[in-house]
């Protein structure tokens, strides 16, 4: 229901319960009021008919024609007759209302038999109307009773309506206040309670905090608003969070450029010194192969410097479609004394034809280590870590995966991505730059990495590149049977 519907209805409610209170206060003051004009004209009736009884027998020394009752009892008479159809009633002429019809008839019966008696009366002789003083009062009598009787069930009911007044009185109070606290409660309801909440709302974008609650039941310009200012925080934390990573990545090739000016002369120098060992024929076999490691380490640590600068300077990496594995068979060639501390089992899934990607190698295997590194870390101590490399349709594009698997605790249930945040380390000493560095540099030559719970336990970082640079992706036909090999992790050797 939108804003204006819900006013529309709070007006509507007020008007309607304004009608009824209103209508049933007019009702019972027009109902006293009527019943109070009543008893003042049965009070004039029994006034005018106590001065008639008062009156009677006329004074002897009075002559009749200065006291004509035929004048008063006719006017007595047309004081309860009903007015002709064609005037027009007035108060004058019919001051009682609510006279009932049987009463009515009993008034004008009396007042008819008043009238015959006095015609009577004033057909006797003298003498014969001072034997009858009667004649005329006994009528008088009873219909000053009659009307003294009516007059109080008149003020009775005159009493009853003074009740019903007060009582009247009484609710049309307590309707006011539920009128008010029926209006305020559905402002509150309506207006107030979800503007409140769009306030907590403003407030925890000002904090960068999601919504605590949603506005359901607000009015529906209101939830928009929420849901427009909600997404304004997530793209603003989005927008905040990229400039954050600039900065990070502008530090990083800062101090990768450094590093590039400070360790090059220094790797230059332990390299040419193990080349040299390398060429002398009096070295043994095994002193050849540690010649030959600190030169591979050397050479990754040059390319990974030159890969930071690279990162920092946001330029896109020239790929090439080559192999995929010799970079994946080096990168677990470089962390296996790792794995052999902790006892590792490491499985290399891979096909023995190769797999073709376009990728930059150095740049993979950089990214690659970095993923088996964490894995290593994650691992408990004798576990099983498993690398695969396969060719998949991924929404319809053909794409190199490469995962890896370990045997550790998982990743948040929440937000598994979170472990490509920079600054994000669950370890004490970590700086969180080594997944999020890999995410970088595969973004930047058009790959992606994802991370996973594994339904069985731990967790699955995969790798996904594109098999071509140029041309549309054709779907995989299928390659040879390959069977997985597994690499022991040993000792390192002495």
């Amino acid at each position: 229901m939108t804003l204006r519907h819900r006013l529309l209805l709070v007006y509507l409610i007020v008007v309607l319960l304004s009608a009824a209170t209103v209508g049933t206060a007019v009702f019972e003051l027009q109902h006293a009021r009527q019943i109070m004009h009543d008893l003042q004209a049965w009070n004039r009736l029994v006034l005018e008919v106590e001065k008639l009884n008062s009156r009677w027998p006329p004074p002897p020394d009075l002559p009749l024609d200065m006291y004509d009752l035929r004048d008063e009892l006719a006017r007595q008479f047309l004081f309860l007759a009903p007015a002709p159809d064609d005037e027009a009633e007035d108060e004058d002429s019919r001051p009682v209302r609510t006279i009932p019809p049987g009463l009515a008839d009993s008034v004008r019966g009396l007042l008819n038999e008043v009238y015959r008696q006095y015609g009577r009366w004033l057909e006797l002789s003298p003498e014969e109307r001072s034997n009858e003083p009667d004649l005329v009062g006994r009528g008088l009598r009873r219909l000053q009773l009659t009307l003294e009787y009516e007059l109080g069930q008149i003020e009775l009911q005159a009493s009853i309506q003074e009740v019903r007044t007060h009582i009247t009185l009484v609710i049309v109070g307590f309707l006011i206040l539920f009128h008010i606290v029926t209006i305020g409660s559905l402002l509150r309801r309506w207006l107030l309670r979800p503007m409140e909440r769009l306030n907590r709302q403003v407030e925890a974008l000002a904090r960068d905090e999601p919504p605590a609650e949603p506005l359901l039941d607000s009015p529906r310009e209101m939830a928009a608003l929420a849901t427009a200012m909600d997404r304004a925080r997530q793209s603003l934390r989005a927008m905040r969070q990229q400039l954050l990573d600039s900065d990070r990545l502008t530090t990083i090739g800062q101090m990768a450029a450094q590093l590039a000016h400070n360790l090059r002369n220094p790797l230059a120098s332990i390299r040419a010194a193990a080349q040299v060992t390398l060429r002398q024929d009096a070295a043994s076999e095994a002193l050849r192969q540690r010649m030959s490691d600190i030169i591979a380490s050397v050479d990754r640590l040059n390319r990974w410097v030159v890969g930071l600068m690279e990162i920092a300077r946001r330029d896109p990496t020239l790929t090439r479609e080559v192999d995929v594995v010799p970079a994946v068979r080096q990168a677990v060639d470089a962390v296996m004394q790792e794995a052999a501390a902790k006892e590792l089992v490491l499985v290399v899934d891979a096909p023995a034809e190769g797999l073709v990607c376009a990728h930059d190698p150095a740049t993979l295997e950089h990214a690659l280590v970095a993923m088996l590194v964490n894995a290593v870390e994650a691992s408990p101590l004798g576990g099983t870590m498993r690398v695969s490399v396969t060719a998949t349709d991924a929404a319809n594009d053909d794409v190199c995966r490469i995962a890896v698997s370990d045997s550790g605790i998982g990743l948040p249930a929440d937000d598994p991505e979170r472990i490509f945040e920079f600054s994000y380390s669950t370890k004490q000493r970590g700086l969180g730059l080594g997944l999020a560095l890999a995410r970088q540099a595969l973004m930047r030559q058009g790959g992606t990495i994802h991370a996973e719970n594994n339904p069985v336990g731990g967790a699955i970082v995969c790798i996904e590149l594109p098999r071509h640079r140029d041309r549309p992706s054709a779907a995989e036909t299928g390659g040879a049977p390959r069977e997985p090999s597994v690499v022991t992790s040993q000792t390192p050797r002495s």
